[in-house]
């Protein structure tokens, strides 16, 4: 998965120099890098990124809120960084919208891999929920119900 256009976020400018590199090494663009994340969110709804990879701890607004917030707006990737891990951290995130996590310090070698994991995780979830919403919405064109049939528990 290549060119792909990517929003970083992280209050280290070492790191968001090492994204803007090894990111346009990979074949993909960056589009923005955030010092924190409230300029995150801002930046992807200015830029509606393909991907975003983002600190955890940073100023303003934490990674995670940022990632929540802008998934609430526009839906896509998350990959969440942080320099250690928990399992509470592990599970929150499991919980959101983030769909890989990558502990630093981070080497070009799981960057690749973890950025194709993040978009096929996110495509096929937002698949699935559009499979879900279709479903629903035929079932309800066959034999709508009415308010009272619904709680009665009626079934078509």
């Amino acid at each position: 998965m290549s060119n792909l256009r990517i929003s970083v976020a992280d209050d280290e400018p070492d790191m968001r120099e090492f994204y803007q590199r090894m990111l346009t090494h990979l074949g993909h663009r960056v589009v923005s890098c955030s010092a924190n994340g409230r300029e995150l969110v801002d930046e992807c709804l200015r830029q509606l990124p393909d991907l975003v990879i983002t600190d955890i701890k940073m100023p303003e607004l934490d990674g995670l809120h940022a990632a929540e917030e802008i998934g609430q707006k526009f839906p896509v990737p998350v990959i969440l960084v942080s320099a250690y891990h928990s399992p509470d951290m592990v599970e929150q995130a499991n919980e959101s919208c983030v769909q890989a996590f990558l502990t630093k310090p981070i080497k070009l070698a799981d960057l690749a891999p973890t950025i194709e994991l993040a978009c096929r995780r996110f495509h096929r979830s937002h698949d699935l929920h559009q499979e879900e919403v279709e479903l629903q919405q035929a079932r309800q064109s066959r034999h709508p119900l009415s308010h009272a049939e619904m709680e009665q528990g009626a079934v078509p």
